[in-house]
């Protein structure tokens, strides 16, 4: 089955936007971790909700990876094809 390059093209943007957004969101997760403990606060669910974050980071990672490499294959697969 022939892979669809411009989906996979679609996807890999959305997963890096992720990325990004998911980025921002363990910067401030960390920053409120900070602000809680420095003011004497409990940070249990700061702590809980930067864990979370940095899970869905790993998995969209993994992602941008799974497609990276699916992109690479069709390239290959189209370059074998046009050398036959």
């Amino acid at each position: 089955m022939p892979i669809d390059r411009n989906k996979i093209l679609k996807h890999l943007a959305i997963t890096l936007n992720q990325i990004a957004e998911t980025a921002d969101d363990i910067a401030r997760h960390q920053a409120a971790i900070t602000a809680l403990n420095g003011n004497g606060q409990d940070a249990a669910l700061a702590k809980k909700m930067l864990a979370y974050a940095e899970h869905m980071q790993a998995i969209n990672v993994a992602e941008q990876l799974r497609l990276e490499r699916l992109l690479g294959n069709a390239a290959n697969d189209a370059a074998d094809h046009a050398n036959k």
